[in-house]
């Protein structure tokens, strides 16, 4: 049967359409709707929902090697909450039935299964056993909705073209090096991008505009040309002459 739902987070919509108006958020998210009962959406599908080529819009979606659209953070959450409902699944046909409530595999209590190392214990009356998840490297829109929150929370202080290339320039890093930092294994990603962000809110902060800049090294200037004129004229009184010419 086909899952009749799928999981909204309200604060990663609000950052991610922070720049649609209200009408193209109203075809953002009809369309997501449409692709969660399709699967894809038809190029027919998209233009008859927006009623004529939305580039903001559009740009929100994946066209495939078929011509098809789809919104890869839509695509990733329905898997995710089809592989939670699969786990409980079997779960529940691995165990006795009538024992489910000491059975019970805790790191299901939460849908949203976003965490890189989670731990999973399963319990019955003879044994207790851990096993672990591997790492899974995160989307870019991930990262991109994550910064935005982060961002947002720092009143901003990028603009929405500087975060979308500074998302981009986090997964181009990690995708080089293999997801290593330092000289480990990425564990963590979240925590990373909050390192980055950490940093670069620190680096933005301590700069000086550059009109301040440029308006420390006019004068400076002026007063080196202050100094020389006094020099120059101090010159020429000792010496009884009515002025010595610059040397520059």
């Amino acid at each position: 049967m086909k899952d009749p739902a799928f999981l909204f987070y309200s604060s990663d919509f609000l950052t991610g359409t922070m720049l649609l108006n209200m009408e193209q958020k109203g075809k953002y998210i009809t369309l997501l709707c449409l692709q969660h009962n399709k699967g894809k959406l038809t190029e027919k599908d998209m233009l008859s929902i927006c009623g004529s080529y939305d580039a903001d819009v559009f740009a929100k979606f994946t066209k495939d090697e078929e011509g098809c659209f789809f919104n890869e953070r839509l695509s990733l959450e329905v898997q995710k909450r089809k592989a939670y409902s699969e786990s409980r699944r079997n779960n529940r046909i691995k165990k006795d039935v009538s024992n489910i409530s000491k059975t019970y595999v805790t790191h299901m209590e939460n849908e949203n299964i976003n965490e890189n190392i989670n731990e999973v214990i399963v319990e019955d009356a003879n044994e207790k056993k851990t096993t672990r998840k591997k790492f899974v490297k995160p989307h870019e829109n991930d990262v991109y909705n994550l910064m935005g929150e982060l961002n947002a929370a720092g009143r901003n202080f990028m603009s929405e073209v500087q975060l979308v290339n500074f998302a981009r320039t986090f997964m181009d890093h990690y995708e080089a090096n293999g997801w290593i930092v330092g000289k480990t294994s990425m564990k963590d990603w979240q925590s990373t991008v909050k390192n980055w962000m950490r940093r670069e809110w620190d680096k933005i902060k301590n700069q000086k505009p550059k009109n301040i800049i440029q308006n420390e090294r006019e004068k400076r200037a002026s007063d080196l040309e202050k100094l020389r004129q006094q020099y120059r004229s101090s010159i020429a009184t000792n010496f009884n002459v009515e002025d010595i010419p610059s040397t520059e």
